[in-house]
């Protein structure tokens, strides 16, 4: 039997996922693998675990989990051979929808081991970060800043929204930004520099971004405010963001977001977890990360 490791995050989803367990190890046996489970029990296992799978010579490494364990196990990998299959295991898991990767993870599976391999190109922060979807300030941002790890275990989309309609109600101010990408400046309330195209699920805030290329796409909002926010988000399920007029997309592969007003600390988030405060500089990583892209399953094996 050929062995592949699946890193698990047995949190994620509120740990609803672990259910799958037995579905997966059955379709896994119809093709004559066998998974080898490695469970993560705290931040940076994902990372560790993946790199040693890659020194090992692994062929493909699947992340069971959410965005977060995608971005840890992304980031031990960049610059491998090996590649990353990525389980839908999160609350939400963005990356699984970007990859076109089916649902539920016993169906995710056979498309997995039947699939190809290809390479992304991903960001890079002057802060560490590494981005496979998009980093983005605003609104979005303070939001997720403000939700503790046990809220999102607990509460998951629930929990998110709640918050965001309580920081739309309230007073917190709203911040403002300045944004340079490839030497041209503007400001807003809202930047979401995209490196795939989806965004808080199947939903393409930054529809021109390629995942397969170097550079971003960057839709940033000019106005600032909690009713320019609420339209602005309300928008982006259906594209109607792109169509308001305080809205500008560009094209860029060296992105800056700072903050206007100094002396705040105004956060940013990578992937939809909080990553730090501004200012931040995004680029694109040298290092290649290899994926495996779903491909037909038919039947119950190879």
């Amino acid at each position: 039997m050929t062995v592949v490791p699946v890193i698990v995050n047995p949190t994620a989803g509120g740990g609803r996922s672990l259910r799958f367990r037995t579905g997966l190890e059955s379709v896994a046996r119809a093709w004559g693998v066998d998974l080898q489970w490695r469970p993560t029990a705290a931040a940076g296992d994902g990372e560790i675990l993946a790199r040693a799978a890659a020194e090992a010579g692994e062929e493909l490494v699947l992340a069971y989990g959410g965005d977060g364990t995608y971005n840890e196990v992304a980031r031990g990998l960049l610059g491998s051979g090996t590649a990353l299959g990525v389980l839908p295991g999160g609350t939400t898991s963005v990356l699984a929808y970007e990859l076109a990767v089916p649902r539920p993870p016993p169906k995710a599976l056979p498309a997995l081991l039947a699939g190809a391999d290809a390479d992304l190109r991903v960001g890079a922060t002057d802060r560490g970060d590494t981005v496979l979807l998009m980093l983005s300030s605003g609104p979005d941002a303070v939001v997720v800043r403000s939700i503790p790890p046990a809220a999102w275990r607990r509460g998951g989309k629930t929990e998110v929204l709640l918050k965001a309609v309580r920081l739309l109600l309230g007073r917190e101010p709203m911040p403002r930004l300045l944004l340079e990408v490839d030497g041209e400046v503007t400001e807003g309330g809202w930047v979401i520099a995209g490196k795939a195209r989806c965004y808080a699920g199947p939903y393409h805030a930054t529809p021109g971004a390629d995942p397969s290329r170097p550079g971003f796409e960057v839709v940033v909002q000019r106005s600032v405010g909690r009713l320019a926010a609420v339209g602005f988000a309300l928008g982006i399920p259906f594209g109607r963001h792109l169509a308001r007029r305080d809205v500008v997309r560009l094209q860029g592969e060296h992105v800056v977001i700072s903050a206007v007003e100094r002396g705040g600390a105004v956060p940013y988030q990578v992937d939809g977890d909080a990553a730090g405060t501004l200012p931040v500089t995004l680029t694109t990583d040298p290092r290649r990360l290899r994926v495996r892209l779903p491909g037909p399953a038919g039947g119950g094996g190879p």
